[in-house]
């Protein structure tokens, strides 16, 4: 009989981890060998517990789950990593796809859904389900933001106007002004507001 699958959960509501847990204890090929709400901590335990699949939340209190990807994936290049989140635009998608997970499902997904992908994962295969696979097939590459860009989205989607979104990061308001330009032209909308709904939509900002 083949070794059960080796499970590490990074995710940070109590609750939800217990529902993953009772998925794995339901079956005899899986077994959960830790378990954290926090980035870091998974990190570590991903180095001392190597599990076959590391089931990484997004929203995480001390770092994000990419930039956890990204950590784990530095330390091991070959770890098997598998995103649970809510956030389903599709620049998170593409971030943590990007970071080195090998499948992104939304926590709406069944048990059944969660099994086949821990079971693809754990053989170094991607899984994405239709919806996912549309999603990040329906990003427009060319909606690539710069950094500043970013940051002043992100302002603009907190409600700053031009001379506070200026002040924060000091720069000259013309300056803003030229960067605001370009978001629009880039996300190809009208206006803040169009902006703003489509950052949301497509994840490029998070309002929680």
């Amino acid at each position: 009989m083949a070794e059960p699958i080796r499970i590490l959960i990074v995710e940070d509501q109590f609750f939800f981890r217990l529902a993953l847990h009772s998925i794995v204890d339901a079956r005899t090929d899986m077994t959960v060998v830790g378990e954290t709400d926090k980035a870091g901590a998974g990190i570590e335990l991903h180095a001392s517990c190597h599990p076959d699949v590391t089931i990484m939340d997004l929203r995480l209190p001390d770092m994000s789950g990419v930039e956890a990807i990204a950590a784990i994936r530095q330390r091991e290049p070959r770890a098997q990593i598998l995103v649970l989140s809510n956030y389903e635009g599709s620049e998170d998608i593409h971030r943590a796809l990007r970071a080195g997970a090998l499948s992104y499902l939304t926590k709406d997904a069944s048990g059944e859904e969660l099994v086949r992908a821990i079971q693809a994962v754990s053989l170094g295969k991607r899984y994405l389900t239709p919806s996912v696979a549309a999603t990040l097939a329906a990003r427009v590459p060319d909606a690539n933001l710069t950094e500043r860009e970013a940051e002043v989205l992100r302002l603009l989607a907190r409600g700053c106007s031009n001379r506070e979104i200026a002040g924060r990061l000091k720069i000259a308001e013309n300056t803003t002004r030229i960067h605001v330009s370009r978001i629009l032209d880039k996300l190809a909308v009208e206006d803040r507001t169009q902006a703003v709904l489509v950052a949301i939509q497509k994840g490029l900002v998070h309002l929680d």
